[in-house]
């Protein structure tokens, strides 16, 4: 008896996540990263810094910057959400309120929010994709808050993330614009982030070295006890 084959379609939208999420080096390169640590330079108006940064699968996050000689720290062991400010003194202070809830909602995306998006609960939809211009995605999570991917239309790559943020009754619209993409281990990363808000420039982010998959200690990540 013949098999017939059966013919399977994907959706323009799902097409494109397969194309972006192939162009950053594939689906099964991107689920192997099991930590990340990048060093790099900060520049904004006020000031030039280091910045280094590790995170590690599945929600933990520590970042040190370090300006005019002194560093400041922020760290996620999962639970808590910590900081050292060296203005404020050498200890770590717990951070809470609207702030520490979005920096745990960011340190729970370690992946691409387009990986495995249907098993995270993630609708994407796309807004638009015309002859030349930049195909635009967007995500809205399960708590409701909307990411905007607008995707380089030659590589399929991210060059512009939008989100925004009701502060008070005002919105802001917090943008990352992704450039520099460099190979590493087989994935595809951009080594100049530059943050905005409301379409001003905040600062820039150029990465030296970003390192993958290196044994990284959970107590880095933990809040300093005195």
């Amino acid at each position: 008896m013949a098999v017939s084959a059966v013919a399977t379609t994907q959706s323009p939208t799902d097409d494109l996540v397969a194309k972006n999420l192939a162009a950053k080096g594939g689906v099964e390169k991107l689920r192997g990263v099991t930590s990340v640590r990048t060093t790099g330079r900060v520049k904004s108006a006020r000031r030039l810094a280091t910045i280094t940064m590790w995170t590690k699968r599945p929600n933990s996050m520590r970042q040190e910057v370090v300006a005019d000689g002194r560093t400041s720290v922020t760290g996620f062991d999962g639970t808590t959400l910590w900081a050292i400010n060296p203005q404020a003194g050498p200890d770590a202070r717990e951070v809470t309120g609207p702030a520490a809830n979005r920096a745990r909602e960011e340190a729970g995306d370690f992946d691409s929010v387009l990986l495995d998006y249907k098993d995270k609960g993630y609708k994407v939809d796309l807004v638009s994709s015309l002859p030349g211009g930049p195909p635009h995605l967007r995500v809205t999570k399960k708590n409701g808050r909307v990411q905007d991917i607008y995707l380089d239309p030659a590589t399929f790559l991210e060059q512009r993330i939008t989100t925004e943020l009701d502060q008070g009754g005002s919105i802001t619209v917090v943008g990352t614009e992704l450039t520099n993409y460099k190979p590493v281990d087989g994935m595809m990363v951009p080594f100049t982030i530059r943050q905005t808000i409301n379409g001003q420039v905040q600062g820039e982010v150029t990465y030296e070295r970003v390192q993958f998959n290196l044994p990284l200690a959970d107590d880095l990540f933990k809040m300093p006890r005195k």
